[in-house]
């Protein structure tokens, strides 16, 4: 089998992949809308607290720093994880599964840091 074809699953798996990744999608993008949140609640606490933060307010904003992390990963490896399992479920092996993920989850990234899905995100709530 030629190497390019090698690396393109057949169109029914392709197909649910796609429709797989754009479910979890806006499942990612309201943990990031979460994050961002506390993130938010985090800058503004230690900006009130200044010129001189305490020791609670600086181990408070490192707790928010550390969930919005983990929930950050977390939310990457939920998306991972659901378009895997649909991959398997479609006939593709674990490795050809797990590359396609990794793959959509690099399209996913770039989408939000060229601000496209909160733009069609607001485009479908209107």
């Amino acid at each position: 089998m030629p190497p390019e074809t090698a690396t393109v699953p057949p169109p029914a798996a392709a197909s649910a992949l796609d429709s797989t990744a754009e479910a979890v999608r806006n499942e990612r993008g309201e943990s990031w809308a979460l994050c961002s949140a506390l993130l938010a609640v985090a800058i503004g606490w230690l900006a009130w607290s200044q010129p001189a933060p305490s020791a609670r307010t600086v181990l408070f904003v490192a707790l928010c720093l550390a969930l919005v992390t983990i929930e950050y990963r977390r939310a990457g490896a939920r998306f991972r994880s659901a378009i895997v399992a649909a991959g398997v479920a479609h006939g593709l092996s674990a490795g050809e599964a797990a590359r396609e993920a990794w793959s959509h989850d690099a399209a996913f990234l770039a989408e939000r840091a060229a601000g496209q899905s909160a733009a069609g995100d607001e485009a479908k709530r209107g």
